[in-house]
């Protein structure tokens, strides 16, 4: 029995219960959650140590890893919440929906809502793109009179691949950060594996739109839906929104400039600039900073909501926006910053080393590891609900196993996607998501598991799949 309460093993299973049994039956929220699990992994560390047992110490071990984790992403968070709550005030938000939709055509409305929702939930949060785009979808509803499922599943899957797999969603940030991967190639990996899984959201839709043709829905919903009104999601006038350009923008720029500056970091390329550009080149890797790109992203987004054409921001307005999203922010960096403590202290505990042994003649390695790490954060998001905790959780076992390319096989940055794409698993009413879905469009509890958790489930499985695929084809992109 002593030997068992020295385990690591024994430490990471009563933690993960403590985390999970707090989030779902004591319901204090993901943070105190997670401080809960940190400090009891901090305690047992100290306990393995000889002499006095240091009550003080081990409680600031859990708060200077607190500290550290939120020097390096508090900013990125900062100014994706800030750039997502611009853009959504500004109407560039409704910009690149209005060309999505004019592009594919409303008979194509489908194909438009995910690119829209894919594209939008980059820098925006999945709620505030569901709930932008929700009136187009039930406006498309009213002009056919059918397919509703198919127009929220369109908007509700699209946006749920950009939330769980790519930069600066927090997720994927606080991944990337926990398993030492760059942004860049985690943006990278995550932008081809999403690309890759935006015709499966929509093949996913349309099949559960033939599953259940007719949702059962609340009353007040089925009477909007039923009135007269046969609206079109093309009315939107474009004189009153930004120019496409300039809506992409912030969006568009921080991944060039990124891109760029990894470039210009390759030893071969930085041998075969010229002495003379030298310091331009210096400039661009500075500006290439995730932080300083994604600061000059927020700068674009703040010029275009004070000179919007729908309607000019002052600068006193557009202080209480940035307030909003600074606020906004503050809850997700002290989620974010907390779970990642408990990963350090749960690197600490040496988990890592257990567990290699644990497999090591299981070869956990290639396949297997990328497969245990799907199925841990799946398990990890079906017992407590949120997807972004169940990331950082399972980032943080797996940062503790140290799995480099060797024995992946691949570049860890696919490790960062398949737990994002684990966490889009088993979406059920325990999750935030499932009840934005479920209470904003109207649609019973009951169908929404038939068609959006069943949803949700098998984009992840279908992610995991295209992940194991392009992990073999290009393994070290």
């Amino acid at each position: 029995m002593t030997s068992i309460l020295h385990d690591p093993l024994f430490i990471l299973f009563l933690s993960l219960a403590i985390v999970i049994c707090s989030i779902i039956w004591l319901r204090i929220g993901a943070f105190f959650a997670l401080l809960l699990g940190a400090v009891t992994v901090s305690f047992w560390n100290a306990s393995q140590l000889s002499g006095a047992f240091d009550y003080l110490g081990a409680f600031r071990n859990v708060t200077d890893a607190m500290g550290s984790v939120t020097g390096r992403i508090a900013l990125l968070i900062v100014f994706g919440a800030l750039i997502g709550k611009l853009m959504t005030d500004n109407g560039s938000a409704d910009r690149i929906v209005l060309a999505c939709l004019r592009l594919f055509g409303e008979k194509r409305a489908p194909i438009a809502l995910t690119s829209g929702a894919f594209i939008l939930s980059i820098p925006v949060f999945y709620d505030a793109t569901f709930y932008l785009l929700l009136p187009l979808a039930k406006s498309l509803y009213r002009s056919v009179r059918r397919n509703y499922i198919l127009y929220l599943l369109a908007v509700g899957l699209g946006a749920t691949i950009s939330h769980t797999v790519i930069p600066p969603t927090p997720g994927p940030i606080i991944v990337a950060d926990t398993l030492g991967v760059p942004l860049n190639a985690a943006m990278g990996v995550g932008l081809m594996i999403g690309v890759c899984l935006c015709p499966v959201a929509l093949a996913l839709a349309w099949f559960m739109n033939r599953l259940l043709p007719n949702p059962a829905l609340l009353e007040e919903v089925a009477d909007e839906l039923n009135c007269d009104q046969k609206s079109s999601a093309l009315s939107l006038d474009a004189r009153e929104l930004p120019p496409l350009g300039v809506a992409l923008a912030p969006i568009l720029a921080p991944v060039a400039l990124i891109v760029l500056a990894s470039i210009l970091s390759l030893e071969p390329v930085a041998n075969i600039v010229p002495d003379r550009l030298k310091a331009i080149a210096r400039a661009f890797i500075f500006i290439g900073d995730a932080n300083v790109s994604l600061a000059i992203a927020a700068v674009i987004a703040s010029v275009t909501t004070l000179i919007s054409r729908r309607r000019p921001t002052t600068r006193s307005e557009l202080s209480h926006k940035l307030n909003a999203a600074l606020t906004m922010a503050g809850t997700i960096i002290l989620i974010t910053a907390m779970g990642g403590a408990y990963g350090a202290m749960l690197r600490a505990s040496g988990i890592g080393e257990r567990i290699e042994a644990l497999f090591s003649s299981y070869a956990l390695s290639g396949v297997w590891g990328l497969a245990l790490a799907f199925i841990a954060t799946a398990a990890l998001k079906s017992a407590q609900g949120s997807s972004t905790t169940a990331m950082i959780t399972s980032s943080s076992i797996f940062a503790a196993m140290n799995l480099t390319s060797v024995e992946l096989g691949c570049h860890p940055a696919y490790l960062v996607a398949t737990i994002g794409v684990g966490s889009c698993v088993a979406s059920w009413m325990n999750d935030s998501g499932f009840c934005v879905f479920s209470r904003s469009s109207g649609v019973s509890e009951l169908d929404c598991l038939k068609v959006w958790t069943l949803g949700t489930g098998l984009l992840g499985c279908f992610g995991f799949v295209i992940i194991m695929v392009l992990s073999r084809i290009f393994p070290m992109i």
